[in-house]
């Protein structure tokens, strides 16, 4: 993608939050009659649309590249009493999927996980135990997944989140997205207890806008030109909302409005200290700006970024060194040092990895105006398929 770029001019309504259509068409998987209301054409979702059909029609689950899907899918399945086979890239079972095996066999569901493929064998869920341990070191989907499996159970659920809790942002936002939709919960400390029979009794539940793909936007317009982001919510369930708190930290002009969120090129960048605990998927272009930034930053709490679709970390490192600014590795996070303003004469390779997040700070580093070549920008389908035609460019 070495074109000629313009600047940004964007107005428009971005699609509905990936994470939380899945989250939505989960639970519309027990209860058909839930209306909901707002789309995308991510990659994520229309693998989530299909699987759902999938094991409606007792064939094998495509869970593509997508980590959200099987985590998902496999607790449903294993709702469901007979043999289930999920299938997906190699890649994707290469990234954590060791807890999955030990929530289903706590369920009593005979589970094989292969190099590309996960086979369940369930007679529905039959807990082996008193209390459900969920392991959350490394993401905090399986507890999201085990809370939004337990529609209509049988029995009372107690589940104990073991361990740290990573990306507890979105784990919040499952739980208040599951209580809207009329689930009771009981919590003292981390556990928590689903009681029997379960029921989803809202009529329709409403998608926002996607934020982690409106910080992307957002991002674009804060180094080149402006965007206006209409119907943007006054509040959001989403962590990755905490974007517009961030670019103002930062000097990056906005205003909210009727019309929605506006924001303009900054004059200068300002560098920043963000703990990304809860919002860790604002990392790779969040880490693109403080590159461009004056003065250090400092992105820190979240070391699941090494098992997202690529190291983020170890990606956005090589990057920003590769454009001549220092970079201080950490286990959570990096540390962006130096003033001195980035330069580069030739062109440079930035690998996306089969992640779609790392396109999207390579658009950063584009849209600024620097030589940065990106490979595969076509794997922006997997949240965003829009996002070139929205930037003006051709890819």
């Amino acid at each position: 993608m070495d074109v000629g770029l313009s600047p940004l001019a964007f107005v428009g309504r971005l699609p509905a939050s990936k994470s939380m259509m899945n989250r939505a068409l989960l639970a519309q998987s027990y209860f058909p009659e839930l209306k909901i209301h707002g789309d995308s054409d991510a990659d994520d979702v229309r693998l989530m649309k299909k699987a759902i059909i999938s094991l409606r029609e007792r064939t094998p689950i495509a869970c593509g590249s997508a980590g959200t899907v099987l985590r998902f899918m496999a607790l449903r399945a294993s709702r469901e009493s007979g043999k289930h086979r999920l299938t997906g890239e190699k890649r994707l079972f290469e990234r954590p999927q060791e807890e999955l095996l030990k929530i289903l066999k706590q369920l009593g569901v005979q589970a094989t996980l292969g190099a590309d493929y996960l086979e369940l064998e369930s007679q529905g869920w039959k807990m082996h135990g008193d209390t459900l341990l969920v392991p959350s070191e490394r993401s905090s989907q399986f507890a999201t997944s085990v809370l939004l499996n337990a529609w209509d159970l049988p029995f009372d659920l107690f589940v104990s989140p073991g361990g740290r809790k990573v990306s507890e942002g979105y784990w919040k936002m499952s739980e208040r997205m599951a209580i809207q939709l009329g689930m009771k919960m009981d919590f003292w400390d981390a556990d928590f207890r689903i009681p029997r029979g379960q029921k989803v009794s809202a009529a329709e539940v409403v998608i926002e806008t996607d934020m982690s793909s409106a910080f992307a936007v957002a991002a674009a317009a804060a180094v080149s030109g402006r965007a206006t982001l209409t119907d943007f919510p006054e509040a959001s369930l989403q962590p990755d909302a905490q974007f517009v708190q961030i670019l103002a930290g930062m000097g990056v002009p906005l205003s909210r409005g009727p019309h929605g969120l506006k924001v303009e090129k900054a004059a200068r960048l300002n560098g920043v200290r963000v703990n990304l605990k809860s919002m860790p998927d604002l990392f790779p272009v969040l880490a693109a700006l403080c590159a461009l930034a004056v003065g250090p930053s400092d992105l820190h709490g979240a070391p699941q970024l090494v098992h997202k679709e690529s190291d983020r970390l170890e990606a956005m490192a090589v990057i920003i060194e590769k454009l001549g600014r220092k970079v201080l590795r950490k286990p959570d996070g990096l540390e962006i040092l130096g003033d001195d303003p980035v330069v580069v004469t030739q062109s440079l390779d930035f690998d996306s990895d089969q992640d779609h997040r790392l396109a999207f700070a390579g658009a950063i580093f584009k849209a600024a105006g620097l030589p940065v070549h990106i490979l595969h920008p076509e794997v922006v389908s997997k949240s965003l398929p829009e996002f070139w035609k929205i930037m003006g460019w051709d890819a």
